[in-house]
């Protein structure tokens, strides 16, 4: 049976996933070093990492064509850990966000980090590209400066030294980008466009400008020619401390991006992801890369769009992706080595300005002012902050929008102001002394604390009526929260002070549910105050006073 899966999938599958993982691992090459350098770590780590991270990602993950390894949205959050508590703190926060990654995973939260709200996840990653593309302006003007925390500090850097820009990092810088831009519009009716991306065109034309012409730039440096090696991780209680933010922020970067990317190679070959077994895998993957020098991964769209375009079958595209980068690595590390810095600034800045979606700002703008508050808070907090109180204060703001939505979607209305279709008469079925004793109120949308002014409001409008008997129909609430039946219990309480009654009409079974679990609320109102329908009340309430009125006369 095993050697007959083997023995077909060489027959069908195996040619198409060799070719998309040479070609994606080609693309991936010049990506895993220009992330590796703009995280503040050695560019070889850039590569242990793609290596790593491809092949677990692949066997490990819950979709079919996402590739692994390091990205532009991690490289901010990599570098400030980097800054602040040096690789072994990164280190550290690798194998933590691993973990929470797991748990997540573990305990079926995967589909929940897709319904973070579009304008955190723009503005936030608007803000990364907009800092990768600043960070890089001193490799694109070939400027050897320290790496700096903030973007104004590099901006300060850069002002102070200008003058010394190197003309020849300049003019590769340029050619990368020209060629990046320009090169796939003339290409594109070509045949050869697909096999050689002009990413590829550009590296070779970069390195070979730069060996020839012995140009003095800065260069990538030492790729050793050797397996990583297994090193053991520091752990004290202070470092744990310290690095847990970054951790979370590396966790929730990581599980976003890679739930994305899944979700947009769906689209691309109408496939499925399974997105907690991704999440696990993806953990997994970050757990285990620390302890070979691997900088944190997630599932890169872009190269996991070349891995579909290039006619990827299966998950062995990008295992064969990563093998075919330890190929060159082993063989071709005094080449690489030679790769201009310049020609990584390049291809920096043509991602990260694609990730600034200019056309979802549009959107969100047109759509909501309230969305647009959100995204450019999102985005200049993660410009001017620290990340990781960006992230913090984009779910508040997410949580907070939630809020005002929900809250906006409660209504709350009486039914004698608001009776288009004369539904009074019809239930009240000609009983004339109905209308002075009885008041039905209708609720639309969530009832949670954050709709219980509104009910304060609208009741507190009629409450001086004081009729006997309230019906409150709650057919289009579909679910109640622990504050608004304390704040139900409160009303039921404060009207039977009245020698007033209220009965629930129309409860959803989730709403219903929630208010049975409530021994207060069972005991205050009995089962048979509560009817299915608005029509069993009034009858309920016609025959009580029917009944009321017959002993009075006995």
């Amino acid at each position: 049976m095993v050697k007959n899966k083997i023995s077909n999938y060489f027959k069908q599958n195996f040619v198409y996933d060799l070719k998309a993982g040479l070609i994606t691992g080609v693309v991936a090459l010049p990506l895993a070093i220009a992330f590796a350098i703009a995280s503040g770590v050695n560019p070889v780590l850039g590569v242990y990492t793609a290596i790593i991270a491809g092949i677990l990602g692949s066997s490990l993950g819950g979709s079919k064509f996402s590739i692994t390894g390091p990205t532009g949205a991690m490289t901010v959050i990599v570098l400030s850990t980097v800054n602040k508590y040096g690789l072994e703190g990164l280190m550290l926060a690798g194998v933590l966000a691993g973990i929470i990654q797991i748990t997540l995973g573990l305990i079926k939260l995967g589909k929940l980090v897709k319904f973070i709200p579009l304008p955190i996840v723009s503005g936030f990653t608007a803000g990364i590209g907009a800092i990768i593309f600043i960070g890089q302006i001193p490799n694109f003007l070939g400027l050897i400066i320290p790496a700096q925390e903030h973007i104004w500090e590099t901006l300060i850097e850069i002002i102070k030294n200008f003058n010394s820009t190197n003309i020849y990092a300049l003019a590769i810088s340029l050619i990368t980008l020209l060629i990046l831009i320009f090169l796939p519009k003339h290409l594109s009716k070509n045949k050869y466009s697909k096999i050689i991306p002009p990413s590829i065109i550009a590296l070779l034309l970069a390195t070979l400008l730069t060996i020839y012409f012995q140009l003095n730039l800065p260069k990538v440096g030492d790729i050793p020619a050797a397996l990583p090696s297994f090193n053991l991780i520091v752990i004290s209680f202070d470092l744990v401390k310290n690095v847990l933010p970054a951790a979370f922020t590396i966790a929730l970067l990581g599980a976003i991006e890679s739930l994305l990317c899944a979700v947009v190679c769906d689209g691309m070959t109408n496939t499925k992801h399974k997105s907690n077994k991704e999440l696990i895998g993806q953990g997994i993957t970050n757990t285990i890369l620390p302890f070979f020098g691997g900088i944190p991964a997630t599932a890169a769209i872009a190269r996991s769009a070349v891995n579909i375009r290039e006619g990827a079958k299966t998950k062995i595209a990008g295992i064969i992706h990563s093998l075919f980068l330890l190929i060159i690595m082993l063989f071709l590390g005094g080449v690489a080595q030679q790769i201009p810095k310049a020609f990584l600034a390049g291809i920096l800045m043509f991602v990260s300005f694609k990730m600034i979606n200019i056309k979802e700002f549009k959107t969100i703008m047109r759509i909501s002012k309230q969305e647009t508050v959100v995204l450019f808070i999102t985005f200049a907090l993660t410009i001017l902050t620290d990340l990781v109180f960006a992230v913090q204060v984009g779910m508040m703001l997410a949580v907070f929008l939630l809020f005002i939505r929900l809250s906006g979607l409660t209504e709350i209305h009486n039914l004698e102001e608001h009776d288009p279709k004369q539904e009074l008469e019809k239930l009240y079925k000609g009983e004339a002394k109905l209308k002075e004793i009885v008041s039905i109120y209708t609720m639309n949308g969530p009832f949670f604390f954050g709709a219980l002014n509104i009910f304060d409001n609208k009741l507190e409008e009629h409450i001086h009526i004081k009729k006997k008997y309230i019906i409150l129909r709650m057919k289009h609430v579909p679910f109640i929260d622990t504050s608004a039946i304390e704040r139900l219990i409160t009303f039921i309480k404060d009207r039977n002070k009245h020698e007033s009654k209220v009965y629930l009409t129309t409860l959803s079974q989730e709403t219903k549910k929630t208010l049975f679990s409530n021994k207060e609320f069972l005991e205050l109102i009995a089962e048979n105050n509560i009817f299915d329908t608005t029509e069993e009340a009034i009858q309920h309430i016609n025959t009580h006073i029917k009944n009321t009125t017959t002993k009075k006369q006995d």
